[in-house]
């Protein structure tokens, strides 16, 4: 359990549903415009949340963060380059 109450969605799991939103909302859903993405993990997903991605454009860059239904930033500090 790792010390947390109830099992918990792995990180790579949130990580590729905000790149997959990420890609259809600012690639149009083009793998080849998907230059690359970081961020940080905040806290852990459980299965069954809703998480919405936040993002803000400067050119072909984005600065993004990712939320759960609880207004808690799970995914901070993220960037995406894009063509």
């Amino acid at each position: 359990m790792a010390g947390f109450e109830k099992p918990i969605l792995h990180g790579l799991c949130s990580y590729g549903f905000t790149g997959r939103a990420l890609l259809h909302a600012l690639c149009g859903s083009d793998p080849a415009r998907f230059k690359s993405m970081e961020g940080r993990f905040s806290r852990p997903v459980y299965p069954g949340d809703t998480l919405t991605v936040s993002m803000w454009v400067n050119g072909n860059a984005a600065i993004f963060q990712t939320k759960t239904q609880r207004d808690e930033v799970v995914i901070d500090g993220g960037r995406l380059v894009f063509a």
